[in-house]
């Protein structure tokens, strides 16, 4: 999935709130209630004598000053004034979610292994002067903005909005999710391909760690960044769900999988480019030698899992799921395994390019059309409609 220069960033501890939430947190998501947040909070309990803070303890990432920075979370904290308790408890209730589905502990092997897999599954210091932008989507005729979305932890993502013209609403937006390696500005070229065939708006981000993004990518980290960049459509930008287009290809394809498995992300359709099971299930397909080893437990000595097959039962919005069958790098099998799984989902389908390779399903003979068909059928389709495609 990628190969990468050793980590430049260090991790930072978080601070231990002193304030006990009412609420239930996951068995996995002691980290969760670690946070303790350095700004006022805007959230408030019923009687207004009882106001609860649940602040954050930032990492000292310095702000970026070359671009607008959004905080996320005191959007999510001035939109919420309806329903200030609903509101805070969605919040904790979505970042419990995104901690029960990662890893707690390194464990000694993942310690010893630390570096190794994070060259080759983030690739995020690759390829070389990565971390400079080579374009800008004006050079490809679209009209953007270059943002920072800070995330909930205090982090700072970088991020391109290209948008049509018009009211953003009289359209379709994507988010999309790059996979291992390079930056936003790499992907340019294909998001041009999205811009023009669907004629949409677009959000695209660099994870954690990622191009000119702060920090240092981990399997959480991209789950909170794939959180933040969503809450910016539906907060700042007041695009309506089923407005919402969620596309990863890859790696992108685990983070996209992990966003919509949450129901309360709610999306018009969700498109899988190339998806794979898990880290450990691809590691089983390329170290042949290892299979014994590593089927005695699928997670011993893995940092990050990126354990899709255990969330597409939880996806219920409409997929898409594309494969190239000449893929090197994630074998077929795994997406026809993914859209099995997706039993909840209101309408699913798989398709298979039979000349795709790993990155060019973008330029191959129907794709956009396969995708644009998908999206226009919703409005008469039946609910649990299942179709398999193969493209010649």
């Amino acid at each position: 999935m990628g190969n990468s220069l050793p980590q430049l960033s260090v991790h930072r501890s978080l601070r231990a709130s002193k304030t006990k939430s009412p609420y239930p947190s996951l068995k996995k998501s002691r980290s969760l209630r670690e946070y303790a947040r350095n700004t006022n909070n805007c959230f408030t309990s019923n009687n207004s004598h009882n106001r609860r803070n649940i602040t954050f303890s930032r990492p000292q990432s310095l702000p970026p000053t070359d671009a607008e920075i959004i905080d996320i979370h005191a959007l999510r904290c001035r939109m919420s004034t309806s329903n200030v308790d609903e509101g805070e408890h969605q919040l904790l209730k979505q970042l419990d979610y995104i901690h029960s589905c990662v890893r707690k502990d390194k464990g000694l092997f993942g310690k010893m292994t630390e570096n190794l897999q994070n060259k080759h599954i983030f690739s995020n210091d690759e390829p070389e002067n990565t971390h400079i932008l080579d374009q800008t989507p004006d050079e490809y005729r679209m009209d953007y903005q270059s943002i920072y979305l800070q995330t909930f932890d205090g982090e700072f993502i970088h991020a391109y909005w290209i948008y049509q013209s018009g009211d953003v609403n009289d359209t379709v937006t994507l988010l999309y999710f790059h996979g291992a390696g390079g930056n936003i500005s790499h992907r340019l070229e294909v998001l041009q391909l999205f811009y023009e065939n669907l004629q949409c708006n677009i959000l695209v981000i660099d994870y954690r760690g990622f191009g000119k993004s702060t920090g240092t990518p981990s399997e959480l980290g991209l789950y909170i960044d794939a959180q933040t960049a969503y809450d910016y459509l539906i907060y700042k930008q007041k695009i309506l769900p089923e407005n919402i287009l969620v596309l990863g290809t890859s790696l992108g394809a685990s983070v996209a999988i992990q966003l919509v498995s949450d129901p309360s992300n709610r999306v018009k359709v969700a498109i899988f480019e190339n998806a794979f099971i898990s880290v450990p299930e691809v590691a089983k397909y390329f170290l042949t030698y290892a299979k014994s080893v590593l089927g005695v437990t699928k997670s011993i000595g893995f940092l990050y899992l990126f354990d899709s097959l255990a969330k597409v039962g939880r996806i219920e919005c409409p997929c898409i799921y594309l494969t190239g069958l000449l893929d090197p790098l994630i074998p077929t099998w795994m997406s026809n395994t993914l859209y099995n799984e997706t039993h909840l989902s209101s309408k699913r389908q798989l398709y298979e390019f039979p000349f795709g390779k790993h990155n060019d399903l973008p330029v191959m003979r129907d794709y956009f059309e396969n995708i644009q068909s998908f999206i226009n059928e919703l409005l008469s389709i039946k609910p649990e409609t299942e179709q398999v495609v193969l493209k010649q």
